[in-house]
């Protein structure tokens, strides 16, 4: 059979900050940012997550179950924070004969499923992913999600948010080889590199940007609100959200510096601290 190394065109999909066994305290520190999150969810591979639904992506909380025997490995190995990259597609059988036949390391594609309740009835929300297979990109877990169940996902009482959040902006990932990993990127997903300094790079996808700091850069941008790399060289470390209002933010994170969060307003942004959302930078933009 012919390979169909027709080129991929992505988009951003959903991106994840591991909780570990943290997930009730991550759940009220993300209520107290401002936004509204889903029930609780139980993946049939052993890990459980809420979710942060916007217009077309969303952020998602993931971690493991106080008891349990399955357990999700990929999860309980994964450091605390920003450490899942995901893009959308409607066919993952077919991407990955699409990404095989460009000589791409990907993992076969994993099919699981969550149950859902609406109105008292429980339904199965079922996916399917395609992952770039451990150590092909440095930094963190990469992967393309099929929503085969899309309205169980995407639903508008779970869209509307008091921090006027809605949408993904932008995604950090640290590291050494800036321009290696940028072009990586940029080749597993048929986007072109664009390079702002010595120590930085970028992918646009659509209004999405990828970026790529070295970790001097990172530091530098951030300061003391930086993630704690935990001695890895490379790491995923800020996540930009996009809002209708900076205002609205501003206000949530007012009433949340009671309880610790850290926060700084600049001009067009507000950055809040690694260190107050479960090591991952919150950056919101208008």
């Amino acid at each position: 059979m012919r390979a169909d190394t027709k080129p991929v065109t992505a988009l951003i999909d959903h991106a994840v900050i591991n909780v570990l066994d943290r997930m009730d305290a991550a759940v009220e520190r993300f209520r107290a940012f401002g936004f509204t999150l889903t029930e609780r969810g139980y993946h049939s591979l052993g890990s459980i997550n809420h979710l942060m639904v916007f217009g077309a992506d969303y952020l998602e909380l993931i971690g493991l179950p106080q008891k349990g025997d399955l357990i999700r490995r990929e999860v309980a190995d994964s450091p605390l924070g920003l450490n899942g990259l995901v893009f959308a597609t409607d066919d993952a059988q077919r991407l990955h004969r699409q990404l095989v036949g460009r000589g791409e390391a990907v993992e076969p594609a994993l099919a699981f499923n969550r149950p859902v309740t609406l109105d008292g009835v429980t339904h199965i929300a079922s996916f399917k992913t395609v992952r770039l297979a451990p150590g092909s990109v440095r930094g963190g877990r990469v992967y393309f999600c099929e929503h085969e169940t899309r309205h169980l996902v995407w639903r508008r009482e779970w869209q509307g948010h008091r921090n006027g959040v809605n949408a993904l902006a932008g995604f950090t990932i640290v590291v050494p080889e800036l321009a290696r990993e940028a072009a990586l990127y940029a080749r597993i997903l048929g986007a072109k590199a664009r390079r702002l300094s010595d120590n930085e790079s970028e992918l646009a996808l659509g209004p999405f940007r990828l970026s790529f700091m070295t970790p001097t850069c990172y530091c530098n941008r951030y300061g003391t609100f930086a993630g704690d790399a935990g001695g890895r060289e490379a790491f995923m470390g800020a996540l930009a959200l996009r809002t209708a209002a900076l205002a609205q933010v501003r206000a949530c994170m007012a009433a949340a510096a009671g309880d610790g969060v850290e926060a700084e307003n600049f001009p067009a942004r507000t950055v809040v601290s690694a260190a107050s959302a479960f090591n991952t930078v919150l950056e919101f933009v208008e």
